[in-house]
């Protein structure tokens, strides 16, 4: 399967994912809310990602946190990859659950390589725990966070200072150098 064919699969409990790119790939685990409203969208993001970048891209259409979850024990099992190397990008709501994932990892017992978080702001909240996010603790683990500086550069700014404060590895992307954004023409 090339980056432009996509598999549409039935994973945990009935949530539908396609994946994207190549098999053997690293696999990114793409959390994108338009998937419920425009999956077909997203699907072409997806596909553009996984053949720009080589990369393995599940995309979930979740509806909840518990689909977010679902989502990770699926992209997780289903990589050839070990499970521990996946890298998540979420936006909106999703990004603020995928900074939360990351602080979250041990406890849930995964690992992560990178988590992206795009599109979120302090008004948001983790759609997992229904609460805001926590404030980022110390880790030994390797886990890089990004940061999209979007509509509230100041929470994005705060937030990369706080994460790299407390010994993780962040770093803030100016809005203008992402550009995994859904195609509007």
């Amino acid at each position: 399967m090339d980056a432009q064919q996509a598999a549409t699969s039935n994973g945990p409990e009935g949530l539908e994912f396609s994946v994207h790119g190549h098999p053997n790939a690293d696999t990114l685990l793409l959390w994108h809310p338009d998937a419920r409203t425009d999956p077909e969208g997203v699907a072409r993001l997806a596909s553009r990602i996984a053949g720009r970048s080589n990369l393995r891209v599940v995309l979930p259409r979740w509806s909840d946190g518990r689909d977010l979850l679902r989502s990770v024990r699926f992209a997780r099992e289903s990589s050839v990859h070990p499970p521990d190397a996946l890298s998540v990008v979420g936006y909106g709501e999703a990004g603020i659950a995928a900074l939360s994932l990351a602080l979250n990892q041990r406890r849930l017992g995964i690992g992560l390589t990178r988590v992206t978080c795009v599109d979120g702001g302090a008004d948001l909240a983790d759609p997992i725990s229904g609460q805001p996010l926590n404030d980022p603790t110390p880790t030994p683990v390797p886990t890089e966070v990004d940061v999209v500086e979007a509509a509230d550069p100041a929470w994005a700014s705060a937030t990369v200072e706080a994460w790299s404060t407390a010994g993780w590895t962040a770093s803030l992307i100016p809005a203008d150098q992402f550009t995994w954004r859904l195609d509007t023409t």
